[in-house]
């Protein structure tokens, strides 16, 4: 039997390949003696293309493999993880570079978003609006203004995290996933938050980078505590197989008893932090209108248990800053979210948020700055007269929709609000037809990602936090999930 010179025996195929290797190592030794700096281009392109050979159609796969291991680094450890790597090549940079080789690879391979190929073009407009006020200032600003532009073009997650969950089906997988995880979540988040507020200045660094091992906010936590509470309310952590016995149902129902005895003893750490506690119950609120009254029964019992212990006991821990932690403190930021206290420690931030996003209100809308901003790599504190620390860290307002809008102009502003309003509405109509057509689940799951976006939307809205990856890589990932489960369900797919 003649074999096909197409398809060359397995053999020959290896025995082609290590040739090509040794020549093209040979090739590069020899470059290094004349042109060091070309050689070693060369020989990073070459390591590329011999992973891409090697690995193949498995690539998509390890792509979302390592995004998965990425959001739960940031989960666990917040900013902490975000300094793993060797600057000024971090671990977000590397996931987004392999998610980008694994979506390429997937599209090779077929895959579509059909059905939501218009949110994809938003999230392209909103990059191209961003990318448009960077330009000009890579020169003046280098590094500072690739860092800032990370508001933008992290959304390419979206883009990245869609493209792979429809091609490889995985949307189940990754709810089991994210159920399975937390449980260790709900206990090592808040002893991060606790161990980052106590000994933020005793915290191990990373060597090759100097980063702290372990950072993680109030405003952080919070977010994903309240992506957890959707999660178990709406009944999506009893997913595990396409066949459950009426024991491990059982079990999971008894579960989320400690499930959400521990997540109310981590939420009570939040209670000095305005953006958490509205970012929690934002979601909530979400969740709430949207389902009956019933599944709520359990969780509202603990909660009203162990807020009635802490009010008996009033426990009080004065921050490094002076603010108070204590069921007194908690009614003063409650109170600050509406208006003044009388408390000059609690009244002082706010006061200095609305001043900054007035100034930048003044000088984009009706301004000078209405078209273009300011552009990705100006420090906006020293700019516009807003720093407050020495070392001067603090580049944007705690906004995201200011810091678009001084970055990007009013037209940044503008697709930055469209994509996330048509995102949020194609999320509601989807839980609604899942509802009348009887698809429970995907409900459930379109309902969860919305009350989930908008613990996001709400944090950033005070907090710098969709700017760095540890929010803005998680931000994207999430919508891109949501992008995938309204093209799955509207194809049709089951769950």
């Amino acid at each position: 039997m003649t074999v096909p010179l197409s398809d060359p025996p397995p053999h020959r195929s290896s025995l082609l390949r290590s040739l090509f290797i040794v020549l093209a190592a040979l090739a590069v030794g020899a470059l290094a003696l004349r042109q060091p700096t070309l050689a070693a281009l060369a020989g990073a392109g070459l390591t590329a293309v011999a992973f891409f050979v090697q690995v193949g159609s498995r690539l998509p796969r390890y792509a979302l493999g390592l995004i998965g291991i990425t959001l739960t680094g940031y989960a666990f450890m917040g900013r902490g993880y975000a300094y793993v790597g060797v600057p000024p090549l971090f671990i977000g940079e590397l996931t987004m570079g392999l998610g980008l080789a694994g979506a390429a690879m997937a599209m090779w391979q077929g895959a579509r978003l059909r059905h939501t190929w218009g949110l994809a073009l938003l999230v392209v407009l909103f990059m191209l609006m961003g990318l448009r006020s960077t330009v000009p200032h890579v020169q003046e600003y280098a590094l500072d203004a690739l860092r800032d532009a990370a508001t933008w073009y992290y959304a390419l997650f979206t883009l990245i995290v869609a493209v792979l969950v429809v091609h490889l089906g995985a949307l189940r997988a990754a709810l089991v996933r994210y159920g399975s995880l937390i449980p260790y979540l709900l206990v090592l988040g808040p002893i991060a938050m606790w161990i980052t507020t106590l000994f933020n200045k005793s915290i191990p660094t990373w060597p090759t980078s100097g980063g702290e091992i372990i950072y993680m906010k109030a405003g952080d936590l919070a977010v994903h505590l309240a992506g957890i509470a959707g999660f178990v309310v709406l009944g999506l952590s009893r997913v595990r197989a396409h066949a459950q016995t009426e024991r491990t149902l059982a079990e999971s129902r008894r579960h989320e008893w400690w499930w959400w005895t521990v997540w109310l003893l981590g939420t009570a750490g939040l209670i000095s932090s305005r953006a958490s506690l509205v970012s929690i119950a934002a979601a909530m609120a979400c969740l709430l209108l949207f389902r009956p009254i019933s599944r709520w029964g359990r969780p509202l019992l603990v909660a009203v248990a162990l807020l009635s212990v802490l009010v008996v006991i009033n426990p009080r821990y004065e921050t490094r800053s002076g603010r108070e932690l204590s069921i007194d403190g908690l009614v003063l930021a409650v109170q600050s979210i509406a208006g003044g206290t009388g408390d000059q420690a609690v009244d002082g931030t706010r006061t200095w948020r609305l001043d900054w996003w007035e100034k930048i209100e003044r000088y984009t809308i009706h301004g000078d700055y209405f078209w273009m901003g300011k552009g990705y790599g100006v420090n906006l504190a020293n700019s516009d007269g807003f720093q407050v620390y020495s070392d001067q860290s603090l580049r944007n307002p705690h906004s995201i929709h200011f810091s678009i809008l001084a970055r990007s102009g009013v037209p940044g502003l503008v697709s930055w609000i469209v994509l996330n309003v048509v995102f949020a509405f194609s999320l509601l109509m989807a839980f609604v037809r899942a509802r009348a057509h009887g698809h429970l689940m995907w409900a459930n799951v379109h309902l969860w990602l919305l009350a989930y976006w908008l613990a996001f939307i709400v944090n950033a809205s005070f907090d710098v936090y969709i700017e760095g990856p540890q929010g803005g890589i998680w931000f994207w990932s999430v919508m891109g999930f949501g992008i995938a489960a309204l093209e799955l369900y509207r194809r049709g797919e089951k769950l």
